[in-house]
């Protein structure tokens, strides 16, 4: 009777988990073992090699075991052979399904060299399989614990993990775990700031930064997310809400479920690795906090449509919840109501709190347009503000500048163009030329930038009439036209009490 041939798929797999034993697991040694093997066999006919170089054994998602598979399903190998059984992975349950049950069911042939096990025969192996795979899991288990505990340490000692840096900075060259300012990014970061600060809602400042064609951080980090650049309310709510912009390192926001899974879980802010005043802050931590309270007043946005200067200024004084604002069922009228009693209202919680919204408003103006006639100066702040306005504004003093920074420029060109030709006559090495050349062209660099802002705001300074401006000015001041930024500097909070009655709360002492 003619002996059966086995056609043969060697697997092979290291991963860093293996840690001291990388040598002795390595690709090299685990083939030399697998065709030593397979020498003088007579049954066993080598077909194809699969290897998984840098793949971890809790998880069988590696892309030369789905091609083994994918042969095992065309018949092109009917045999896998391993060094040893952690070679084809250390999950316990995935292990003793793919042996006890998935390769006897097709017919599938299994061989682990060193730990003596051949599916084909009883072998010695077989009877201590189970315990043989509850060890290679604790391996991985034990492993994982270890590795954990290292990152942790060096996230504790202020190495910077992550695989990008933040946007806004990039990794220092010289050392992976430390951060530096990204130039160009960080003038985005800031201006998303300033804009903040000065009342723009995150959907607002993300819509003005699309249509300003600004590259998106995922974009700009070159990474392969569609080709649209599109800014999202969520981008923008994630870099203003973001600490690290104050010069904290913030690592640990996030793990994972356990050592065989790969989905992460937010992670307690208590838990949270931090280290105070880790790299330069993009922003001050006065601006981060006042942001922060704009954010959540902000939070409560009207529907498309409305505008509602009060918005998440509003709360309820029964229950502190916030008071939305709505529209009436024939659109004719906005009223406030409490956001909580209406979700619970069958409960029995609060009361309704209802109030016409556009009379409160007016009347909440009309209060604040009091307190300014009585209490601010505003002939004394127009002349400060001209004072300054024509300091600024001083054409001949910015074209003096602008002509100093282009002088610079063009004298750091021909250092460039010196050392070139220093080079060519053979006086330096070019080692020597591109650190001179790295070195002016930064600077280049950098007065462009200063031009840019410079041209940008002659620019301005020669476009404004400087009447009107004051006039919009005094009309900011005068709240002729009413200025939702304005009013969240100077209003804390709006209480409306259960009988109608309106308590504010000012930033300010009367």
């Amino acid at each position: 009777m003619a002996k059966n041939v086995y056609k043969v798929g060697l697997y092979i797999r290291l991963s860093r988990e293996d840690g001291d034993n990388l040598e002795s697991e390595s690709i090299k040694n685990q083939r030399t073992i697998l065709h030593s093997f397979l020498e003088g066999s007579t049954e066993l006919c080598y077909i194809d090699e699969y290897v998984d170089d840098g793949f971890s054994g809790s998880t069988f998602e590696r892309p030369a075991w789905k091609r083994l598979l994918l042969d095992l399903d065309q018949k092109r190998i009917d045999t896998i052979i391993t060094k040893d059984l952690s070679r084809m992975g250390r999950d316990y349950i995935r292990m003793g399904e793919y042996i006890e049950r998935i390769f006897p069911e097709r017919g599938i042939r299994y061989i682990a060299i060193n730990d003596d096990i051949d599916t084909l025969y009883e072998t010695p192996g077989m009877e201590f399989l189970q315990f043989k795979l509850m060890f290679n899991d604790y391996f991985l288990k034990d492993t994982s614990k270890k590795i954990r505990k290292i990152l942790r340490s060096k996230k504790e000692q202020g190495q910077f993990l992550g695989w990008k840096a933040p946007y806004g900075y990039k990794k220092d060259p010289k050392d992976h775990h430390r951060l530096i300012v990204d130039k160009e990014a960080s003038i985005v970061v800031q201006r998303i700031f300033s804009l903040a600060n000065a009342g723009k809602r995150p959907q607002q400042i993300a819509e003005l930064l699309t249509k300003e064609g600004v590259a998106t951080p995922s974009n700009y980090a070159h990474l392969n997310r569609g080709t649209e650049n599109l800014w999202s309310l969520r981008t923008v709510r994630d870099i203003l809400s973001n600490e690290m912009y104050v010069g904290h390192l913030i690592q640990g926001t996030r793990r994972k479920i356990n050592y065989k899974s790969s989905r992460e879980v937010r992670t307690p802010k208590e838990d949270w690795i931090v280290c105070l005043y880790h790299h330069p802050p993009l922003v001050d931590a006065a601006l981060f906090q006042e942001v922060q309270l704009l954010l959540k007043k902000n939070r409560y946005h009207r529907h498309r449509g409305n505008s509602y200067l009060l918005r998440g200024l509003l709360r309820c004084k029964e229950c502190n919840h916030a008071i939305g604002v709505h529209k009436s069922s024939d659109h004719r009228r906005y009223y406030c109501s409490c956001t909580y009693y209406l979700s619970h209202s069958k409960f029995g919680v609060c009361t309704p709190h209802s109030l016409n919204y556009l009379k409160l408003e007016e009347a909440l103006l009309q209060n604040l347009r009091t307190i300014m006639q009585d209490t601010v100066d505003l002939k004394k702040i127009t002349t400060l503000l001209k004072q300054i306005h024509k300091k600024q504004g001083d054409q001949a003093d910015l074209s003096r500048n602008l002509e100093k920074i282009q002088k610079e420029q063009q004298q750091c060109q021909d250092y460039i163009d010196q050392v070139y030709d220093d080079y060519l006559k053979q006086e330096i090495d070019i080692d020597c030329f591109h650190r001179f050349k790295d070195k002016y062209q930064q600077k280049i660099e950098s007065l462009k930038n200063q031009r840019e802002r410079l041209e940008r705001f002659m620019y301005h300074e020669k476009n404004d009439d400087e009447d009107r401006f004051f006039q919009k000015v005094q009309s900011y001041f005068s709240l002729n036209v009413p200025d939702r930024s304005l009013l969240l500097y100077l209003i804390d909070k709006i209480l409306i009490s259960e009988d109608r009655t309106i308590e504010i709360y000012y930033k300010f002492k009367m």
